[in-house]
């Protein structure tokens, strides 16, 4: 359907924040490091290998933040899970090869950890918070092997945990907060279907996807009727007896929207058969829960299929399917009319009926 139930390794409305991040971590940390290595003495082990060494590192630093920054498409999803990592470990080196365990040196881990807290899975986050740990630990206790050092790595893992965690909380928040805003936005509050916002993004979908799909258009006879006769209270029920109906007819991979006012849609894994099939279902659990005198709410239907379309783009399909719904409406409503029905009728004069669910009429 139109919610994904499994959290991706990030998710695509993170992609851009998380492209920015990465750059401007790499190419601020780069310059930094870079501007370190040439300004403070000893800053790169006081050796000229360790300043050629560190000014390289810090060179390709900043040109990946550049790439990514210019060039996010080019950049896989499985990126932006190993990039924390790689960090982690390129800070331990620098740390090590500049023999540097200042405090501002320990800080630079908490770039990553936070970049994980915000934008990637907790499952991976915690496994980056052991690993900037204990790369924290090891470069100190090298380099630093007095008691202090004990004392240092105790408060610095405490603070990655503290700070890690608190972020990631408030990321959690956050996520919920947003998810339950894009599920108002893409709902319609009465029927609890998709709405038209949904739907399009839907359809497209499921047209990129390449298989044969099928549109049915529904529109609720007489709608105008019903609420100026019965009132608006018994048009809202009638509508969420069709969202009911919609939701029991579909099955995996179709997509029920209600469209806006009594115009549902409903797109359908397969061709015509399937569509007729789903149409059928929906129509007959409305008149099995009809309570209204002439049978009302009746549903007229328009039926259109990829695979009578030429070029089988979304608004070809939707207006499609619109034209056979102006046919099922022309000839009586209360019926199934297919796009391939009314091409048929268009090319044979002679042709005056419209197919029904279940015949000619």
């Amino acid at each position: 359907m139109w919610r994904a139930a499994v959290r991706p390794l990030i998710h695509a409305r993170d992609r851009v924040a998380a492209t920015r991040a990465v750059a401007y971590f790499l190419m601020a940390g780069g310059s930094v490091v870079g501007a370190c290595a040439l300004l403070v003495p000893g800053f790169a082990g006081g050796s000229t290998l360790g300043v050629l060494t560190t000014e390289a590192v810090a060179g390709a630093m900043v040109a990946a933040g550049a790439l990514c920054r210019l060039a996010p498409q080019r950049v896989p999803e499985p990126f932006w899970v190993i990039v924390p990592f790689l960090a982690v470990l390129l800070i331990g080196v620098l740390n090590l090869v500049t023999r540097d365990v200042s405090v501002s040196a320990h800080l630079y881990f908490l770039w990553p950890l936070l970049y994980a807290a915000t934008f990637v899975r907790r499952d991976i986050m915690y496994v980056l918070l052991v690993a900037a740990s204990l790369t924290d630990a090891a470069v100190t206790f090298w380099i630093k092997s007095d008691v202090t050092a004990v004392t240092d790595i105790a408060a610095l893992v405490t603070a990655y945990a503290v700070s890690t965690i608190v972020v990631s909380k408030l990321q959690a928040r956050s996520e919920a907060l947003v998810t339950r805003l894009e599920e108002q936005a893409l709902t319609d509050p009465l029927t609890g279907l998709p709405n038209r916002r949904a739907f399009d993004l839907d359809l497209g979908r499921a047209l990129h996807a390449g298989a044969e799909r099928a549109l049915l258009i529904i529109d609720v006879d007489h709608f105008k009727t019903i609420n100026d006769t019965w009132g608006h209270g018994t048009g809202d029920a009638v509508l969420t007896r069709v969202g009911t109906a919609l939701r029991a007819a579909a099955g995996p991979g179709d997509c029920p929207a209600r469209l806006g006012g009594d115009e549902f849609a409903v797109v359908v894994t397969g061709g015509e058969e399937r569509a007729r099939a789903v149409a059928a279902q929906v129509r007959a659990h409305v008149a099995s829960s009809s309570d209204l005198p002439d049978g009302l709410p009746t549903l007229s239907i328009g039926l259109a299929t990829t695979a009578d379309l030429p070029a089988p783009t979304a608004e070809a399909l939707l207006a499609a399917a619109d034209r056979a719904l102006y046919d099922a409406k022309v000839h009586g409503r209360n019926r199934v009319a297919s796009s391939s029905t009314r091409d048929e009728r268009r090319k044979d004069p002679r042709f005056l009926t419209t197919r029904s669910s279940d015949g000619y009429t």
